[in-house]
């Protein structure tokens, strides 16, 4: 009975700690690179954690239709390393316009969801959130501006 219940417990280790594995993706898995865009919209939120960085913004469509939209951006480190942004950039421009290059999710995907390259904040100031998926060249040499 020890045996079995040690097995067990073995077993449900391992499961629980295989679960952020299968929870972490590859861009190319969920977004798509051929449709990278312009974007601009109002900063409504900001979900500060890694693995990922997430906020919302709502865009307007040329129609006048406001969506809220969900950006995916890098890890904290790797926003901090390669061009200095902090969270304190992103509550500052809550409520405030801000502009971004992202790449929308594929075809399927959840709808008004984006990986962005890049983000503009309300001062003008541009700073490298994301992977340079469409080849840019935005890390070379890169730092804040």
């Amino acid at each position: 009975m020890k045996l079995r219940l040690g097995h067990i417990v073995s077993l449900v280790g391992l499961l629980v700690t295989a679960i952020p594995a299968f929870a972490h993706h590859g861009f190319s898995v969920e977004y798509d690179a051929k449709k990278c865009a312009n974007m601009t919209g109002t900063l409504t939120n900001v979900d500060w954690e890694n693995p990922h960085v997430h906020f919302t913004m709502d865009v307007k469509d040329p129609d006048g239709k406001v969506s809220s939209w969900t950006i995916e951006v890098n890890s904290i480190p790797a926003m901090k390393r390669s061009s200095g942004i902090q969270r304190q950039d992103f509550l500052d421009n809550i409520g405030k316009t801000i502009s971004l290059r992202g790449c929308p999710t594929k075809a399927g995907g959840t709808v008004n969801r984006a990986s962005a390259e890049t983000l503009t904040l309300s001062d003008g100031r541009l700073r490298i959130v994301g992977q340079d998926v469409e080849g840019l060249g935005l890390n070379k040499g890169s730092g804040p501006q």
